[in-house]
């Protein structure tokens, strides 16, 4: 009996452990135990209130671990290899039509630029942007704490000889793609190289693509307007390049072939418009110019203006004969506006630029001019 007794207690604790492992097992949040008796809704709360709290922990934890390894991913691929390759597919198409040649530089080789050495330059403090020194670093992913990340650096100083070197620094400013370019072959009273966002709108734009991980193309305007072109209109002393400073003491350069201008990095190709045609009406190229000449004041100029342009009166360029040291020298006249009035000057070479900075003629009427 007493065998029987312990068997039947044994039975019983067995029995009452299941029912409350069952229970557990099965255990509802307590706003689903609508029917339950007040104590097992207590318990249920606390049961349920204990395990939220682990679950949320864990789930915080979790969610933590997520968000950091995603935004480390982030980071990490603002900028990688496969970018940097789609960037140099996209300089090799858009060196073409710029008829220059590049050269990308990193830490490990870098291009000797009017002899300062660049990337490892920008660890130096010595970089200015639109006349403001800014931070800026080196980097292969695109993360940092500076203001400027740059990405890439390409220049054409290894196979240009005319003093007209072009230093590009692809960069993330605050995170956004920027390409900035200098062309400053001297030291400034700042001891600072001043750089500017360039003003090619292809190049600029391509970069922002690449960054996105988007493609990047230059567009088939460019490429095909050599084979669209039209007789040339320019005059032979126009063709050369140009080399002037602007009234903040930046050397700027200006390249006038038969069919091309470029201009602060951008190029221009150079059209004469068939008849009559209506402007607004023809197909749309962005890098287009339509070409016309005007003799006004002496000067034979070429007049430039946009291929879809419908107002304004576009830019010119003509070539003025003047004396310096008791020699003539050509000066290059750069003008705008309603009486083409002169906005820069050039000369043949940096050199000459440079000993004639800030010089005006009594035969040339500049915009200080103007009524």
């Amino acid at each position: 009996m007493r065998l029987n007794r312990k068997l039947v207690l044994f039975l019983m604790l067995t029995g009452l452990m299941m029912v409350v492992t069952a229970c557990a097992s099965n255990k509802q949040p307590a706003f689903a135990n609508k029917d339950s008796s007040a104590s097992t809704q207590k318990k249920a709360v606390q049961d349920s209130t204990k395990k939220n709290q682990s679950d949320v922990s864990a789930s915080s934890s979790s969610e933590g671990t997520s968000s950091n390894n995603s935004s480390t991913k982030q980071e990490t691929t603002r900028w990688n290899g496969a970018k940097a390759a789609a960037l140099r597919k996209f300089m090799d198409q858009w060196q073409q039509t710029m008829d220059q040649q590049y050269e990308s530089y990193t830490p490990t080789k870098n291009v000797n630029f009017y002899g300062v050495k660049y990337p490892n330059e920008l660890a130096k403090k010595t970089t200015a942007v639109d006349d403001q020194q800014v931070s800026i670093e080196w980097s292969d992913t695109g993360s940092g704490n500076k203001e400027y990340e740059v990405l890439a650096v390409y220049s054409d100083a290894e196979h240009t000889q005319n003093m007209g070197e072009h230093l590009y620094l692809f960069a993330l400013h605050n995170g956004q793609p920027e390409v900035l370019v200098t062309q400053q072959n001297q030291g400034m009273p700042d001891h600072l190289i001043h750089f500017k966002q360039t003003e090619n709108k292809v190049l600029s734009t391509g970069f922002a693509n690449i960054v996105k991980g988007q493609s990047a193309t230059v567009p088939s305007s460019s490429s095909q307007s050599k084979n669209q072109k039209t007789a040339s209109i320019i005059p032979a002393a126009l063709k050369r390049t140009w080399y002037g400073y602007d009234q903040d003491g930046k050397l700027d350069t200006v390249t006038i072939t038969d069919d091309t201008l470029i201009a602060d990095g951008s190029k221009v190709y150079l059209h004469v418009r068939n008849g009559n045609t209506d402007s607004s009406q023809d197909t749309e190229h962005s890098d287009w110019a339509s070409v016309t000449q005007q003799n006004i004041r002496g000067i034979n100029f070429v007049n430039l203006k946009g291929w879809n342009q419908t107002a304004g009166a576009g830019e010119y360029y003509g070539v003025k004969q003047e004396s310096y040291n008791g020699q003539n020298i050509e000066v290059m006249v750069e003008a705008g506006g309603a009486g083409a009035w002169c906005s820069q000057t050039y000369y043949s070479s940096a050199d000459l630029a440079q000993k004639l900075q800030g010089q005006k003629y009594n035969d040339i009427t500049y915009y200080d001019d103007a009524d």
